[in-house]
């Protein structure tokens, strides 16, 4: 799993999304009201971005999400009854629960991503492709470094010429054979 996270941070967050998305089910409101309220069960919450098959999972979405409203897995079982979640609540304070809030926005929100709690697993697989990102990136910028170098060059080579400045045309010529020389 990532870090700790404390109820104030996770309270913190809840407080915000309520504050600034509407939800397609304005009953789910009552739930994320009942966790901010009652700490010792938002200690037992984690915010995650997938369902868990075994797991009791909470998903809640807003308004400019495609996703389904409200739907509760307690182990396997779908309910997309929200009393059943509070009855659950109150009647377990301390079993642990997973939470998914689909939003606009969740997978570039920092707050939300520092809480998410992924497995070890995964976040080796994300590290690994982004780094894949990253050597691709560098390569697609050296090559236009280059055609930008080069073509610099060309256009200077031309203005040489035009001035009839033929030190510079010798000059620049050198540097252009060493480019090319130097692109793989």
């Amino acid at each position: 799993m990532n870090r700790w996270v404390s109820t104030s941070e996770k309270s913190g967050f809840l407080h915000w999304f309520l504050k600034n998305h509407r939800l397609k089910r304005k009953d789910s409101r009552l739930i994320l009201d009942y966790l901010i309220n009652h700490p010792h069960i938002l200690e037992h919450v984690t915010f995650t971005d997938t369902v868990s098959p075994q797991a009791k999972t909470i998903i809640i979405s807003s308004m400019q999400s495609d996703e389904q409203g409200f739907v509760y897995y307690n182990q396997s079982v779908k309910s997309e009854d929200p009393s059943k979640v509070l009855g659950d609540l109150m009647a377990h304070p301390s079993a642990k629960r997973n939470l998914i809030i689909h939003f606009y926005g969740s997978h570039i929100h920092a707050t939300y991503q520092q809480l998410l709690q992924t497995p070890i697993k995964e976040q080796y697989q994300n590290y690994k492709r982004f780094k894949r990102y990253e050597d691709e990136t560098k390569v697609l910028l050296d090559q236009v470094k280059q055609t930008t170098d080069r073509n610099t060059l060309l256009a200077e080579i031309d203005a040489a010429l035009d001035d009839r400045n033929e030190a510079l045309f010798k000059e620049l010529t050198i540097r252009l054979r060493e480019l090319d020389e130097s692109i793989p």
